[in-house]
């Protein structure tokens, strides 16, 4: 079989926000880039709270936001799947949450035993 790789591209990915840092990342199966990330807005704002947000974006032709979503700030993500699932430690709890149809199971209780 011939596979032929695609040079190495460079992705410059421009975001609003002063201070946000990407915690992890992933492609789904749609050639989408999910990013999770940490916002601390600085003391300028008035604002030191610290938000995770998890992001898709399109890489097409360029890097595109297409959609942003809040995760509690107490939450951790485990893990991002290629197939639109993230893992959450919430509450003892680890949950399965699939951030395109909104649906949420939990895998295991008492997640600290």
């Amino acid at each position: 079989m011939n596979v032929k790789s695609e040079p190495s591209k460079k992705i410059d990915l421009n975001f609003e926000f002063n201070n946000i840092k990407v915690q992890s990342c992933n492609f789904n199966l749609g050639e989408e880039l999910i990013l999770h990330c940490t916002i601390k807005k600085d003391e300028d704002n008035n604002v030191t709270d610290k938000a995770n947000i998890v992001r898709v974006c399109s890489i097409e032709t360029k890097v595109k936001c297409q959609k942003i979503y809040i995760i509690p700030k107490e939450a951790e993500i485990i893990s991002i799947s290629k197939h639109d699932k993230i893992w959450l430690n919430f509450n003892d709890y680890i949950y399965e949450w699939n951030f395109h149809t909104g649906d949420t199971t939990i895998i295991s209780a008492n997640a600290e035993k």
